[in-house]
């Protein structure tokens, strides 16, 4: 099976262990590879849509893998136990969905070893929730597929300071690590918000000036995360 960049990632940072859960699973490919490469014993594929999971189903069939892939309708975590899966898998949402699903399922989130997570929007807030939440961020990823920005990230029961800044606003470990990708990222956001002041700069209304003083502040950041990337190897 041929696998998009965004969900072979998914995988990798998954890991190996016994049993997870993958919610969200739209058409079920991540859980029958998960099985398939003998990375995990049993999943769990969970959708809120009849539509996704009956095609996820139908995947698993032709996998021939109803024994260990388990479908389950409902919202979120719902219908995941706590303690039933050590490793869980969210993606293909935004940062404040996955932010409810999170405290809704807080007893299976909390008794998985490792949390797989990608949000789509609101990234920077969901890092503060996550490291305020008892969560510690462990790793992050970001990749670019069809001209479209990904964050991955991984995390785990336990404390850690929050970010702030460009480490809060980036990714900490994304810019430690650097690369293309981060830079390419990091330069773009910069050119936006460029354009942002520049068509904010003769603008006095208070609500405006409040923006463009944001946008500022942003622009100052993005230029500190850009020189970090820099620093760790980035172009």
């Amino acid at each position: 099976m041929q696998l998009s960049e965004r969900l072979e990632t998914l995988i990798r940072l998954a890991g190996k262990g016994q049993a997870a859960a993958d919610v969200g699973t739209d058409h079920g490919f991540v859980p029958i590879e998960l099985v398939r490469r003998g990375l995990f014993e049993r999943v769990i594929a969970s959708d809120v849509r009849k539509g996704p999971l009956k095609t996820a189903g139908e995947h698993v069939r032709q996998a021939g893998l109803e024994e260990q892939i388990t479908l389950r309708l409902g919202d979120g975590l719902k219908e995941v136990g706590p303690g039933e899966a050590e490793v869980i898998l969210i993606s293909g949402m935004g940062g404040a969905l996955m932010q409810r699903i999170l405290m809704e399922g807080e007893e299976a989130a909390k008794t998985a070893k490792r949390l797989i997570l990608s949000p789509q929007s609101e990234i920077p807030a969901f890092r503060t929730f996550l490291q305020t939440h008892g969560y510690r961020i462990s790793g992050e990823a970001l990749i670019c597929e069809e001209k479209k920005y990904y964050f991955l990230l991984t995390a785990e029961p336990g404390t850690q300071e929050p970010w702030m800044g460009a480490d809060r606003l980036y990714g900490k470990y994304l810019l430690e690590q650097g690369g293309e990708t981060v830079a390419t990222y990091v330069k773009k956001r910069k050119a936006v918000l460029e354009r942002i002041l520049k068509n904010l700069e003769l603008a006095e209304e208070t609500e405006v000036a409040q923006r463009r003083q944001e946008a500022e502040e942003e622009l100052r950041l993005t230029e500190e995360a850009l020189s970090a990337v820099c620093q760790a190897g980035g172009n």
